[in-house]
């Protein structure tokens, strides 16, 4: 079954954020459509590059919330050894489920230490992008999640898909820009 059937189309609601500090959470994992499975072997490099994208365009696009990003992340946690986990190790692809009621630990114990930190308010948890299409033609999606970081509750989830792009690197780079109201395109 398509995990990504569960979620709601729409850009992240940064402006609902506004004002205020989010956690930006590293890309989760990757997919890859059957037309595009020998990308797999580039699966890490393919990943890190959604992070780093989506993390540029949030930046760029949305600079009236205060992201904390994966490297900001660690250098909280480096200043607070055994307080919370590496986000990069954070189990998060629960979040796609068709029903989502809790955030278990460790998930939920270390967003609200990291929240604690930071004095953030949410966390953008990227849980996956998926690569579809075919070698020339390529479309990403990513599947965005929003956690309230007080209270442990989901405020958003949804996808969005960037159109199609010569390349998966540019596939990444169209769809982050779609995710944000204001991104380039």
């Amino acid at each position: 079954m398509d995990p990504f059937v569960n979620l709601g189309i729409g850009q992240i609601p940064v402006s609902g954020i506004a004002g205020g500090g989010a956690l930006l959470f590293p890309v989760g994992g990757i997919l890859f459509g059957d037309s595009l499975a020998g990308l797999v072997i580039r699966r890490g490099d393919l990943r890190d590059r959604a992070t780093a994208v989506l993390d540029s365009v949030l930046a760029r696009d949305a600079h009236e919330v205060t992201w904390h990003d994966q490297e900001g992340i660690r250098r909280v946690l480096r200043r607070s050894p055994g307080i919370a986990t590496d986000p990069t190790d954070l189990p998060t692809g629960f979040l796609l489920g068709k029903k989502v009621d809790a955030i278990p630990d460790p998930l939920w114990s270390s967003v609200r230490a990291l929240g604690a930190l930071t004095g953030a308010r949410v966390a953008v948890i990227p849980v996956a992008v998926r690569l579809e299409g075919r070698p020339g033609a390529v479309n990403a999606t990513y599947a965005v999640v929003i956690l309230d970081v007080r209270v442990g509750q989901l405020s958003w989830r949804g996808k969005v898909t960037g159109p199609d792009q010569p390349t998966p690197e540019l596939a990444l780079t169209a769809a982050a820009a779609a995710a944000v109201p204001s991104g380039i395109r």
